[in-house]
C-alpha cells in the first residue's frame, strides 16, 4: 500500500480559509468530490463532518487524518490540504498543518486497505518536523516529491 498511488500534484490542496475545522473539512471534501467526479458532494461533506464528531482526527505531529467509509465511492479517494500558517483546532492544541482526507468504499472487503492507508499516512507524518517542512514548501510538485522520498525511506 502506497500514498503516492492515491497522492498526486493534482490533489494537494492550499486551504486559506481556515477559520473552523468545519470549514477545512468541507472545502476538502467538496475538492475531493470535484476532482474525482462525484456526485454527492454534500454527501460526502457531511459523513466527514459526522465521522470527525465522532472523534478528532487532529493529531497532536501537526497533521489530520479525516477519513470514513462510504457507498458514494467506489474506490478510494484522498486529497491532502496544506495549511503552511498551521491550524489550531482550540487554543491549547498543537497547530495542524497537513491535512490527509480521505474516503474509501463501504465493502468489507475494502476495509483491509482502508486501515493499511491510515497506517501508511501515520507512518510517513509521525516526525512534526517533517510535517511543518512540507507544508512550507509552497508548491504541490515539490510537497508531492518529498512524501514520495519520505514513503521510499520507510520502506527500505
Amino acid at each position: 500500500m502506497n500514498l503516492c498511488h492515491y497522492l498526486t500534484q493534482n490533489n494537494i490542496l492550499f486551504v486559506k480559509d481556515t477559520s473552523s475545522k468545519e470549514v477545512i473539512l468541507s472545502f476538502l471534501a467538496a475538492e475531493l468530490a470535484k476532482l474525482n467526479n462525484l456526485k454527492n458532494s454534500k454527501d460526502l461533506v457531511q459523513s466527514i463532518l459526522t465521522r470527525e464528531q465522532e472523534g478528532s482526527t487532529f493529531l497532536p505531529t501537526g497533521i489530520a487524518i479525516p477519513h470514513t467509509r462510504t457507498p458514494d465511492v467506489s474506490e478510494i479517494a484522498l486529497a491532502m490540504g496544506v495549511i503552511p500558517q498551521g491550524f489550531k483546532e482550540s487554543p491549547d492544541s498543537e497547530s495542524t498543518y497537513l491535512v490527509t482526507l480521505f474516503f474509501s468504499p463501504i465493502k468489507d472487503k475494502e476495509f483491509g486497505r482502508h486501515l493499511k492507508l491510515l497506517a501508511k499516512i501515520s507512518a510517513i507524518f509521525r516526525d512534526p518536523g517533517f510535517v511543518k517542512e512540507i507544508a512550507n514548501l509552497g508548491d504541490p510538485s515539490k510537497i508531492f516529491t518529498a512524501i514520495q522520498q519520505k514513503e521510499r525511506d520507510i520502506e527500505e
